[in-house]
């Protein structure tokens, strides 16, 4: 076992991000009955876990997914929902760190996530508000105008297409105060919320089961399964677990990512809302970068001014500084005053060394326990892919995608890191 943080059911966001003021909190779901036996239990009812869900519905399996709050009401309802194939590392970079190869096969793999969306979700995304946008990719500085330059050089290179905008030509099409900038064709938003929850009402239509309020306070090894102990008294056998519940999921999982946490907010509708619905997503170079998008609406939805995580209450009392730091930026990057805020959230997010997820099985544990970390900016993203490459690991196939969304790939899990703790055991207890 290892220590954790232990965090209430609403420490990952705000109590009142946009999404859910949007589309409400929904009717509750079940409580979890009692003792349960399943093969597969999915921890986490958000985007990923839903995603994951649906990846199993054909294998014929008895899947449960659980979530300590209502399916989709954490870091789900306070994502900006910015779809990008763009990594927070650059291709240089990545080839860097992982080599050349793996590094092209992990962009190629977020290029694919666009045309696997949309074969496998045609008419929820249309009801989600899904739709295609361009992605400009700002040079913060004329300090980053060369390291932009070779990343267009090094996505062309595999095959992926991009545009370059000097300073002129960005000031005359998108109003942007910056030297340059990489645009690409291929982004996408949605309505995060929405399509969460059509995912999992459609997996309860094949047979999952979705339980709410149900907190897993530990996962104990048996021989031939794992057993969920869950607030309450309720236990859950299982012969496969994953464990798909954000940032949370570290209380669970190898030491591969930092806490960090970012803020948000969307204004009033413009007096011109199709300048928001043609807004393209936007942004830069700097780490943390500020990011927009436009929403159906007409509203225009800014973020960023990230900070390390200390706790939720250090979070919400920084909400009105960084709220102010994003109105500054906008000011800036356009020239002109914010319009109106409507809304205003702030949200806990993880992040890792390289920016990619950690998806599969832990070298070294029980192979029935599985976690799909689907860190970084580009978590939905990554999240598309992570239901295949958990149906691999329960059916005992190697999955193409191992070497770059596997724990494999991190130092620090071959070395059997545990933040403190001795070497991972199969038995993992909060």
């Amino acid at each position: 076992m290892w220590p954790f943080r232990r965090s209430s059911a609403f420490d990952v966001r705000s109590s009142q991000p946009y999404w859910l003021l949007r589309d409400g909190m929904g009717d509750a779901g079940p409580a979890l009955p009692g003792p349960l036996d399943c093969d597969v239990a999915i921890v986490g009812a958000g985007i990923t876990g839903a995603l994951i869900a649906d990846a199993l519905v054909a294998t014929g399996l008895r899947v449960l997914v659980l979530d300590q709050r209502e399916p989709a009401l954490g870091s789900t309802a306070a994502s900006t929902a910015l779809l990008q194939y763009e990594n927070d590392t650059h291709l240089t970079d990545l080839a860097q760190m992982l080599g050349a190869e793996r590094a092209t096969l992990a962009y190629r793999a977020c290029v694919r996530s666009f045309t696997l969306l949309e074969e496998r979700f045609p008419e929820l995304l249309a009801e989600s508000d899904y739709q295609r946008r361009e992605s400009v990719y700002l040079a913060a500085d004329e300090k980053a105008v060369d390291a932009l330059r070779t990343e267009v050089a090094a996505r062309r290179a595999i095959g992926i297409h991009v545009d370059w905008l000097d300073e002129a030509e960005l000031r005359r099409l998108h109003g942007c105060r910056r030297p340059c900038a990489i645009v690409s064709p291929l982004a996408a938003t949605l309505d995060p919320l929405r399509f969460t929850r059509g995912v999992l009402s459609a997996c309860v239509r094949h047979g999952v089961r979705v339980y709410s309020r149900a907190r897993v306070e530990r996962i104990e090894e048996l021989a031939d399964a794992l057993l969920l102990h869950v607030a309450g008294g309720a236990n859950v056998r299982a012969g496969h677990v994953v464990v798909a519940a954000g940032y949370e999921s570290m209380r669970f999982a190898p030491p591969v990512a930092d806490i960090d946490n970012t803020f948000a907010l969307v204004t009033d509708p413009l007096a011109d809302t199709r300048r928001a619905a043609a807004l393209p997503q936007i942004w830069e170079s700097a780490r943390p970068y500020l990011y927009l998008r436009g929403t159906r609406d007409g509203r225009v939805m800014l973020g960023g001014a990230d900070v390390p995580f200390k706790n939720a209450m250090t979070r919400e009392a920084l909400l009105p500084r960084q709220v102010r730091k994003l109105a500054a930026a906008y000011e800036d990057l356009f020239g002109e005053k914010l319009p109106p805020i409507a809304h205003a959230w702030a949200g806990s997010f993880a992040t890792t060394p390289d920016g990619l997820p950690f998806i599969g099985r832990v070298p070294g544990w029980n192979p029935r326990l599985q976690f799909a970390l689907c860190y970084g900016g580009n978590g939905i993203t990554f999240a598309v892919h992570a239901g295949d490459i958990v149906r691999a690991g329960i059916e005992g196939r190697e999955h193409p995608l191992e070497p770059v969304f596997g724990f494999g790939r991190s130092e620090t899990v071959r070395r059997g890191e545990q933040g403190g703790a001795g070497k991972p055991t199969a038995a993992v207890e909060s």
